[in-house]
């Protein structure tokens, strides 16, 4: 009786070791380090059906979605800032939201969103002008919501900057 007690003690105590191996390198290759940040956060964004390659990911299904529902527009006013990826802009009406991409090209320069105020090219006040592309999410009587995507400003002085993005767009 003792001896089934032992054997049935000893089977314990591997199923458990054998299950901590198991279990913590899987919880670990979840967990996200300094290195894998932008990797990690992009796959946590992710759905199962996206991971599983099953169905595109839902990101991908905005962008696509807002693509095709996008016409180029423009405008024009004062640069108020620059404000969490946005670029607000003063059109004498109201303030219109841009969303900027990251990188622009400014005379053959690649730049960060950021750095077109710390560069000098642009400035608070500054009239500008912002070719973009508008997607209307919502246009009904009386309200209006829609989104501006940013592909290329032209300050005071004609400089053109033209954002860097997967895709090239002509008007």
């Amino acid at each position: 009786m003792k001896s089934k007690i032992k054997i049935l003690a000893i089977t314990l105590v591997i199923v458990a070791v054998a299950s901590l191996f198991l279990y913590a390198p899987l919880t670990n290759a979840l967990q996200p380090n300094e290195d894998q940040g932008s990797d990690v956060e992009m796959l946590n964004d992710m759905n199962f059906e996206a991971r599983c390659r099953c169905k595109p990911p839902l990101k991908a299904w905005r962008v696509w979605w807002f693509l095709n529902h996008s016409e180029p527009t423009e405008v024009n006013g004062a640069a108020v800032a620059l404000f969490k990826n946005m670029l607000i802009v003063d059109t004498g009406e109201g303030q219109i939201r841009i969303h900027l991409p990251q990188a622009w090209t400014v005379n053959g320069e690649v730049m960060m969103r950021e750095e077109l105020f710390e560069s000098g090219y642009l400035s608070e006040g500054e009239n500008i002008t912002v070719k973009a592309l508008r997607a209307d999410v919502i246009d009904k009587q009386g309200l209006c919501v829609y989104l501006l995507l940013g592909y290329e400003i032209i300050n005071q002085s004609t400089n053109h900057a033209y954002a860097i993005l997967p895709f090239n767009i002509e008007t």
